[in-house]
């Protein structure tokens, strides 16, 4: 059987959005959990066919270590989706005066700053995964506490201190991608949507204008632009862009290639938009 990579333990957010992708398909898969975003991004095409990641936050914006490995791969975007993202906060013990030790996933920090900026005197542990976080809260008890995800509540004792909702955004979301090593055939009447990366190694100026023009010349709609340094030298980065449409359709197909005759162009993959 297939094996499919995300995030662990079982019923991390990544979890959800892979049991969400399986239901969408026809084929069976395996699903590998694994302890770090790192990690589950290099099993793909190691011994796991595909991986589901988040990429980006309504909140917080781009999941950087994803964005990262995105920058230098060979890989490519299969599918994405969207997913509800609401946390809790759960305690071990009577009152929040008691708190003295907070476990949060270093994602889902930024998610419930408003809620954690409020709490006092408490050392705070950065966790790979928000199930991690329970499960280190767990290891201490007294005294400690975690931030988890709202669905894993009937996973703690009835007689700790929870406060349902810490999230900042009511109507927070993640966005998953689903990465692979083929790219996947395209389907007729589908709305897709393409991700691209722009490297930046003549250090010229006006790139950014130079790529934004070129999509605007031919009616390509930008979702997305987020500039990474290309880690060699202040003020020099790299673009990954999403935007609508396949990288077949002819006014995308043109905007690229004029990008192409100036910089390096990768593109990472054409896939169906998730439904909003």
């Amino acid at each position: 059987m297939p094996k499919i990579a995300t995030l662990g333990p079982k019923d991390t957010f990544s979890d959800l959005a892979t049991q969400q992708y399986l239901k969408s398909q026809d084929s069976q898969f395996d699903v590998q959990y694994f302890s770090s975003l790192s990690d589950t991004f290099n099993a793909i095409g190691k011994g796991c066919e595909i991986a589901v990641l988040p990429i980006e936050n309504l909140s917080e914006g781009y999941v950087q270590v994803v964005l990262d490995h995105l920058f230098d791969t060979d890989l490519v975007v299969v599918s994405e989706l969207l997913l509800p993202i609401q946390f809790s906060f759960v305690a071990y013990c009577d009152h929040l005066s008691q708190l003295t030790d907070l476990y949060v996933q270093f994602v889902a920090y930024g998610q419930c700053s408003e809620f954690i900026g409020k709490l006092q005197n408490i050392t705070i542990h950065n966790t790979q995964s928000n199930m991690e976080s329970l499960v280190l809260a767990k290891k201490q008890g007294r005294g400690a506490g975690a931030i988890i995800p709202q669905h894993a509540l009937d996973r703690v004792e009835k007689n700790i201190l929870i406060n349902v909702n810490v999230t900042n955004y009511d109507n927070n979301q993640t966005r998953f991608l689903v990465i692979g090593t083929q790219q996947q055939p395209r389907i007729a009447g589908n709305s897709y949507k393409t991700t691209v990366v722009v490297k930046n190694e003549k250090d010229c100026p006006g790139v950014l204008s130079n790529i934004v023009t070129a999509f605007a010349l031919q009616k390509v709609n930008l979702t997305s632009i987020m500039s990474r340094p290309t880690k060699s030298q202040f003020g020099k980065y790299h673009f990954f862009i999403d935007v609508d449409g396949h990288q077949l359709d002819d006014n995308v197909k043109q905007a690229l290639q004029q990008i192409k005759d100036q910089y390096q162009v990768t593109v990472i993959g054409s896939y169906t938009k998730a439904l909003q």
